[in-house]
C-alpha cells in the first residue's frame, strides 16, 4: 500500500442495525415457495444463513410499502452477482465500480407479507450462473444499505437478539468479531472439565476488578490443583439489592444441563414489582453433581444475607432436588410444569404419536383439576385409558406430584401473576447470548450490558410509574385506590380482575355470623370457586388461592367484596412488592451504603489528586467533612438514646 486516505469529505452513514446470525441454527434446511415465517426479520435471517452457508453473498434488491402505513409488505433479495455489469460505449464515462463484478445471476428469494405478521416465500429461485465459495472459516459479513449482518460458524447472538447501535461496546464487538473469531483462544471446543488456565486468570481478575470499585460485589470460587477454575458464582450489590426486595419467589435456571451447546451458566431470578426480570445472583459450573449444587447455593444464600426464599423454581433433576433438600429445608421446591411436560413429550413419544388425543387429555389432567380429588380421578383416568399404570416414568412423576402439578402448590407464592405478563424466559435469553465456543471475555462484556440493559429498563417504568396514572376503565373506588399505589403493570392486572369479576353472581352457603362461606360462579358456566369471609376483619380467602400464590386478589373475593359493599381493598392484600414504594424502606445492609460512599470516595480521589493545589484543597475539604459526619452520628446516637 503507497497512500491511505481516511478521513472524507462528506457524511459517512453508519449502518443502523448490527444483526448476529448463527447459520448452524437452520441446518441443512432449504428454502421452498410457500414457505412461513413469523417476521421479515426471520425470514431475511434465515436467508443470509443459507446464502452464508451456501457460499453467496446477498443484496436487497426490490421493496414495496403499503400506502396505508408505510410499512413493509414486499422485500426481494438477490445474489450480489445478479444483474449485469454496465456497458462501456462510452469511454469517457467513468464505470461505476460496484466491487463483486455482476454475471445476470438469477438467484432470488422474495418474501411477501400475508395477515398480521406472517411472512411468506412468494417467488423462489435457487440455481445460480456461477461457482459458489467454499463456506467460509471466519466470520462473514453481509452489508446492505441499512444493516450490518455478521454470520459466523458459532456466533455469540442469535435471530432477535437485541440490536445495538453502531455506538455501543456490543457493536465494538460485533466490529471485532472475525478477529476474535479467528484466535485459537476465543473458537475452542466444548469444555469438559475445567476452564483453561487463561480463562481462570481473566475471570478471576474480573472479579477482584469489580470488588476494587464495589466492595459489595461478592464473589466465590473453586479451582482444581493446577490452579484452573471448576466453578465460579458471583453477585454485585444490585443482585443483592434486588433479592432483598423481591426474593420471596425464585427461579434457577440451568438450561445448559440439557444443551451441551450453552456456556454452562447458571442464573437466579426473579421478577420485579413490574413484573421484568431481577438477576439475584450467577454461576459457572463444570460439572452438575449434587456437591456442586450444594456449593452453590451455599455461597448463593450466604451472600444473600441468609434469607431463604419461599419458593424455588427449577427444571426436574435430582442432583438439584436434592442439594435444595439440604440447604433450603423450609423453602418450597417446585419444578418447572411445562419443562415436565416437554420431557414426558420426549420420554413417551411413542405414546404421542400412536395416540393424538393424548397430549391435550394428558394437558388437561394436569393443569386444570381444582382440587387434589379431582386430578387423581383424571390421573387415573388417563392411565387407564392408555394402559400406562406400569410406566416407569409415569410413575416417578406421581412420586413427586406435589412438586410439579399446580393443583398441589397454588397456595404456595410463586409471583406467577399472568401467563400473558411473564417476562422472558431465560432459556431463550442463553440461547440468544452464551454459547459453549463463547470466549470468556466475549461472554463478560455480554453479560455486564444484559445486566445493564435490565437495570435501565428497571429504571425507566420506575420513572414512568411516578409521574403517570393508569386510566381508568371503571368508577370503582377500588380502582381509583390501588391505582394510587401499584405499580401500572400490576394495576393492569387487577382491574382485569375486578372487570372481570362483574360476569360473576354469588350464591350463600353458610351463615355464622361472623364467617361466611359464597359460592361465586361464573355466569353461563360450571365454574365455580368457594370464597370463606370473615367479616370481623374483612378477611376472606378464595379456593383458586390467586392471591396466596401471587400476592393480587382474584375475581371472586373482588365479586364478594362488591356485593358486601366493601369499598376499598384492606391493607392486607395490598403487598408492597407489587407497589410503587416497593423499593423504599430499609437497605439490605450498611454495606451497600459504604459501597456507594465508597464509589464516590474513588471519584473524589481521582479529581483530587490531579495537581497538588487540587490536592492540598481536597484533602482540607475532606477533613472538614469528615468531622461533621463524625458529629452527626454522635447526635443521631444520642438522640436514638434518649428515646
Amino acid at each position: 500500500m503507497i497512500k491511505l486516505i481516511k478521513e472524507h469529505n462528506h457524511a459517512v452513514a453508519a449502518p443502523s442495525i448490527v444483526r448476529y446470525v448463527a447459520p448452524e441454527e437452520y441446518a441443512q434446511l432449504e428454502p421452498f415457495a410457500g414457505m412461513e415465517f413469523p417476521s421479515y426479520e426471520s425470514a431475511q435471517t434465515f436467508y443470509y444463513a443459507y446464502a452464508s452457508r451456501m457460499g453467496f453473498d446477498v443484496r436487497i434488491r426490490l421493496s414495496r410499502r403499503s400506502p396505508k402505513d408505510e410499512t413493509f409488505v414486499m422485500r426481494r433479495f438477490v445474489c450480489t452477482r445478479e444483474g449485469a455489469t454496465p456497458c462501456e460505449e462510452n469511454e469517457n464515462r467513468r464505470k461505476r465500480n460496484r466491487g463483486v463484478p455482476r454475471e445476470g445471476c438469477q438467484a432470488m428469494f422474495e418474501i411477501v407479507k400475508k395477515d398480521q405478521d406472517k411472512w411468506v416465500v412468494s417467488k423462489l429461485f435457487l440455481a445460480h450462473t456461477h461457482e459458489l465459495a467454499n463456506v467460509p472459516n471466519k466470520v462473514h459479513y453481509i452489508q446492505s444499505n441499512s444493516e450490518v449482518v455478521v454470520l459466523a460458524k458459532s456466533s455469540v447472538l442469535r435471530e432477535n437478539s437485541i440490536a445495538p447501535t453502531l455506538n455501543s461496546p456490543l457493536a465494538d464487538l460485533g466490529r471485532n468479531f472475525e478477529k476474535q473469531a479467528t484466535n485459537d483462544q476465543e473458537i475452542r471446543e466444548p469444555r469438559r472439565n475445567a476452564f483453561g488456565l487463561d480463562d481462570t486468570q481473566k475471570l478471576l481478575g474480573y472479579f477482584k476488578r469489580l470488588n476494587a470499585e464495589n466492595p459489595t460485589f461478592s464473589y466465590a470460587f473453586q479451582v482444581e490443583k493446577n490452579d484452573c477454575l471448576t466453578h465460579a458464582f458471583w453477585a454485585d450489590a444490585k443482585a443483592r439489592t434486588s433479592y432483598y426486595y423481591f426474593g420471596d419467589a425464585v427461579t434457577l435456571e440451568t438450561s445448559f444441563v440439557e444443551n451441551n451447546d450453552l456456556l454452562p451458566l447458571v442464573m437466579f431470578s426473579g421478577v420485579n414489582h413490574h413484573l421484568q426480570r431481577e438477576m439475584f445472583g450467577c454461576a459457572l459450573l463444570t460439572d452438575f453433581t449434587e456437591a456442586s449444587y450444594i456449593w452453590l447455593f451455599q455461597n448463593w444464600i450466604a451472600a444473600m444475607g441468609s434469607h431463604h426464599p419461599t419458593s424455588l423454581t427449577t427444571v426436574y433433576n435430582e442432583a438439584i432436588g436434592s442439594a435444595i433438600a439440604k440447604i433450603f429445608p423450609q423453602t418450597h421446591h417446585l419444578y418447572f410444569t411445562a419443562d415436565i411436560l416437554k420431557r414426558s413429550k420426549d420420554i413417551l413419544a411413542d405414546i404421542y404419536f400412536r395416540h393424538v388425543s393424548f397430549e391435550r387429555e394428558f394437558y388437561v389432567c394436569i393443569n386444570e383439576p381444582e382440587t387434589i380429588e379431582m386430578f387423581e380421578l383424571s390421573w387415573k383416568k388417563v392411565l387407564d385409558k392408555y394402559d400406562l399404570h406400569d410406566n416407569s416414568w409415569l410413575q416417578s412423576l406421581y412420586r413427586i406430584r406435589q412438586k410439579w402439578v399446580p393443583v398441589y402448590f397454588k397456595g404456595v407464592f410463586t409471583a406467577d401473576l399472568s401467563a400473558s405478563q411473564r417476562p422472558e424466559s431465560l432459556r431463550n435469553i442463553f440461547e440468544k447470548y452464551f454459547n459453549r465456543r463463547t470466549a470468556l471475555p466475549v461472554f463478560i462484556s455480554l453479560f455486564e450490558h444484559l445486566m445493564a440493559g435490565w437495570s435501565e429498563r428497571e429504571a425507566v417504568e420506575d420513572l414512568a410509574t411516578s409521574f403517570t396514572r393508569p386510566v381508568l376503565r371503571t368508577p370503582s373506588n377500588m380502582m381509583k385506590q390501588v391505582s394510587e399505589i401499584y405499580t401500572t403493570t400490576v394495576f393492569n392486572i387487577l382491574e382485569e380482575e375486578f372487570i372481570g369479576s362483574l360476569g360473576y353472581y354469588i350464591s350463600s352457603l353458610d351463615n355464622d355470623g361472623l364467617i361466611a362461606v359464597y359460592s361465586v360462579t361464573k355466569e353461563d358456566t360450571e365454574a365455580t370457586c368457594r370464597v370463606r369471609y370473615d367479616t370481623s376483619g374483612n378477611i376472606a380467602k378464595c379456593s383458586c388461592c390467586k392471591f396466596e400464590s401471587c400476592g393480587i386478589l382474584c375475581r371472586h373475593i373482588l365479586r364478594v367484596f362488591l356485593a358486601l359493599d366493601v369499598r376499598t381493598i384492606p391493607d392486607v392484600y395490598i403487598l408492597k412488592r407489587w407497589t410503587k414504594e416497593a423499593k423504599n424502606g430499609f437497605v439490605l445492609d450498611e454495606c451497600l451504603r459504604y459501597s456507594e460512599l465508597h464509589r464516590d470516595a474513588l471519584r473524589y480521589a481521582r479529581e483530587g489528586s490531579t495537581s497538588g493545589e487540587v490536592f492540598t484543597f481536597a484533602q482540607q475539604t475532606l477533613q472538614v467533612a469528615f468531622a461533621e459526619v463524625v458529629q452527626m452520628k454522635q447526635e443521631t446516637f444520642s438522640q436514638c438514646t434518649i428515646r
